[in-house]
């Protein structure tokens, strides 16, 4: 199982099928706060889903196409980090991060995407780190921007979200320009 300690309040963590209740918990706790931005939000509507979907990652975990950790603050799973659509021959990734509700403005989701991207470049030997966020999600691309990741323009009406059809951001960080 995958699992390692970013600092001294915040480990990255496999999903065990065992936590699917507490990260399920979190989940219905934060709908509010991610659903205007994460389309999945709405389609997980049981802690039975929870753990389908943990048994999902893991085995594409295995697969080597994702690589889906949970954070921990504190003892407590706090959101999630996520490399996807991992493709080898091309040394790339899609980066995905949610944090959930009551868990902002402590730095946990800077810190954690830092983990991961240190992960995707010296472990996984990744080049191209890739990340879409909405438009209006003006939190996330300021991340992604105190991280190093520059815009490379937008994808328009790329994500069906409630009814609405979104424009993303395209952003992308190269391992050279990782610091």
């Amino acid at each position: 199982m995958l699992m390692w300690h970013i600092d001294d309040e915040i480990m990255l963590k496999q999903a065990d099928i065992k936590e699917s209740a507490n990260i399920y918990r979190l989940l219905e706790h934060s709908r509010r706060h991610l659903g205007p931005w994460i389309s999945w939000v709405d389609y997980t509507q049981s802690q039975s889903e929870m753990k389908q979907f943990i048994k999902t990652v893991n085995k594409k975990m295995k697969e080597q196409t994702d690589v889906v950790l949970f954070i921990w603050y504190r003892g407590q799973v706090a959101g999630s980090v996520a490399l996807y659509d991992i493709k080898w021959h091309n040394q790339s990734g899609m980066l995905g991060y949610w944090v959930g509700a009551g868990f902002e403005g402590h730095g946990i989701a800077q810190r954690a995407v830092r983990g991961m991207l240190m992960y995707a470049y010296y472990t996984l030997m990744l080049n191209r780190i890739e990340l879409r966020a909405a438009v209006q999600n003006e939190k996330s691309i300021k991340l992604a921007h105190r991280l190093g990741f520059q815009a490379e323009g937008v994808v328009r009406q790329a994500e069906w979200i409630r009814g609405n059809c979104r424009d993303q951001v395209q952003m992308s960080l190269m391992k050279n320009e990782f610091n």
